[in-house]
């Protein structure tokens, strides 16, 4: 809710340490002097109420108002806290369980604790029946939750397994395939003379092994394509004016 008093007009930070003065029970007559004499609250004062200084009536209703709101927050805020506290030492004794299951511990150590009070009070036995009954049902919901919590474990370790289990067995297919690739051109190789003579030897039967071999692992076009080897040169026809036997003058 938005206030628009003289003290509720203050910087956040002013209206802080008052409401922390009034916490420690400081006097009216001591914050309303230190308040107006503030240069901060005369800006404030001059700029929106003609100058006007904050007297014992906005401090009654700031006392009714936003300061109840403050320590509303403050208590909040100090509940949370202690929460946090608790779990983190329930924590520590549990070896670092996660946040939920600490709160869950929290929970159950103060059912306990509540229990155990509320049975003291109970000296009738039916009052103590009607008692146990009660803090069994709410028993009875914090393990229902309890073991939806441990499923919930149970079926995200099976699926981390799984998953694991997929990225080993993708590692193991792209490394094989990574060595067939290396190896395919040296095996097919091997096999090319063999399968040549299987289609009637010579440059034909090169060819068509060739094509084979290479759909077969994969390869480039022209991978096994075996380099011609050169023709033989012709002897140098022998020149007109020399002979046999001839010397040179």
């Amino acid at each position: 809710m938005s206030r628009t008093g003289k003290i509720a007009r203050l910087p956040h930070e002013l209206r802080g340490r008052l409401n922390r003065r009034l916490q420690d029970g400081e006097s009216g007559t001591a914050l309303l002097k230190w308040l107006n004499a503030l240069p901060e609250v005369q800006e404030v004062l001059k700029e929106e109420f003609d100058g006007r200084p904050i007297i014992e009536e906005n401090l009654t209703a700031w006392k009714q108002g936003g300061y109840r709101d403050w320590e509303r927050h403050e208590e909040s805020s100090d509940f949370v806290r202690g929460l946090v506290g608790w779990s983190d030492d329930l924590g520590n004794a549990a070896d670092d369980i996660e946040i939920s299951d600490r709160l869950s511990a929290v929970l159950a150590a103060e059912l306990a604790r509540v229990a155990e009070a509320l049975l003291e009070q109970a000296k009738d036995p039916r009052e103590r029946w009607d008692r146990l009954r009660e803090i069994l049902q709410e028993l009875i919901r914090l393990r229902k939750e309890d073991h939806k919590t441990a499923r919930l474990v149970m079926d995200r370790e099976r699926w981390d397994l799984e998953y694991g289990n997929l990225q080993d067995e993708k590692s193991e297919r792209e490394h094989e395939e990574t060595k067939s690739k290396l190896t395919a051109p040296v095996l097919a190789s091997l096999h090319l003379k063999s399968m040549a003579e299987a289609f009637g030897g010579g440059e034909a039967g090169e060819k068509i092994a060739a094509y084979l071999l290479e759909v077969k692992h994969d390869l480039k076009p022209g991978t096994l394509d075996r380099p011609k080897s050169a023709a033989p040169s012709k002897p140098k026809p022998a020149s007109p004016d020399s002979k046999p036997g001839s010397k040179l003058n």
